[in-house]
């Protein structure tokens, strides 16, 4: 585990350093995490929101629950800052199987509160909230939204759910799909195992395991067409359809799990963005 987290750290801070950031103020910030520890968070602001207390993204990077850092998806938190006008809140959450779940979860809990508490002070607007992940993050923050209903807490306006993790049981595609790029079935099902442990109560742990998905926020989801995880995106959708909850399903055809993160620049890549950036001018009303 940790040789393969050298490497995949390594290439993101390639990747990173690569990016162009004109026009978003990119901010370093650290606050008390969950246990007594620090939790880091980095802030993207695109400069082309001038006005005072801008929206903001709450944004949980993939890395399959056991990779990746705040820079794994840099680029993406880049783009989204700079098209959708809003404030991007990137949580480097703890990883498994160290900080098996609940960990994660708290952490972005922790990171919400926060930026919902200090929002004066990061010039952003408490009331215009949404929540956005990618594969493992995607289920996290599937996982942060379901939380707040439960417990009343600060109102999402929509959950942004990038080729998401949110079964940890076998389908259809995790079976076909046992060789394919970026992610495969079998690092799928190590990646849950990891994440939620020999001791753990999985289903309250996996979005897909809830019963009752009425009164969740809006959702976007975007899932690629060769891709374990790709039936599930499906069936959460149409279950939160069935749920009477707002939802918008894209299957990004000839696309495999990661591919905006390996080729940023495909067009394709590009149009997976500016889709999401556009749900979230809408959903906040720019």
């Amino acid at each position: 585990m940790p040789a393969e987290r050298e490497r995949a750290n390594k290439a993101a801070a390639e990747r990173a350093a690569a990016v162009n950031t004109e026009g978003v103020d990119i901010d370093s910030l650290s606050i008390a995490g969950p246990e007594g520890g620090q939790l880091a968070l980095r802030l993207y602001r695109g400069r082309a929101d001038s006005t005072s207390g801008a929206p903001l993204a709450l944004y949980a990077h993939g890395g399959g629950f056991v990779t990746g850092n705040l820079d794994t998806d840099h680029a993406q938190c880049v783009e989204l800052a700079r098209a959708a006008g809003c404030l991007i809140v990137s949580v480097d959450y703890r990883l498994a199987p160290e900080n098996p779940c609940p960990a994660a979860l708290q952490d972005l809990d922790a990171a919400l509160r926060h930026v919902i508490d200090n929002s004066a002070e990061l010039d952003a607007d408490p009331s215009r909230i949404a929540v956005m992940g990618r594969d493992a993050g995607a289920a996290l923050v599937a996982g942060l939204a379901q939380h707040m209903f439960d417990n009343e807490g600060p109102q999402i306006l929509m959950q942004i759910l990038h080729q998401p993790m949110l079964d940890c049981d076998a389908t259809p595609s995790r079976r076909e799909f046992q060789r394919t790029p970026g992610l495969n079935g079998p690092a799928v099902s190590r990646a849950w195992g990891h994440y939620l442990g020999p001791d753990s109560v999985g289903g309250q742990h996996v979005p897909a395991h809830r019963a009752n998905l009425e009164g969740l926020p809006p959702t976007f989801i975007s899932c690629s067409e060769i891709d374990p995880c790709r039936d599930e995106a499906i069936a959460y959708a149409n279950r939160l359809l069935h749920a009477f909850v707002h939802t918008e399903l894209h299957v990004i055809a000839a696309t495999f799990n990661g591919f905006d993160a390996v080729v940023p620049d495909w067009v394709v890549s590009q149009e997976n963005l500016a889709l999401h950036a556009m749900s979230l001018r809408r959903v906040f009303a720019m």
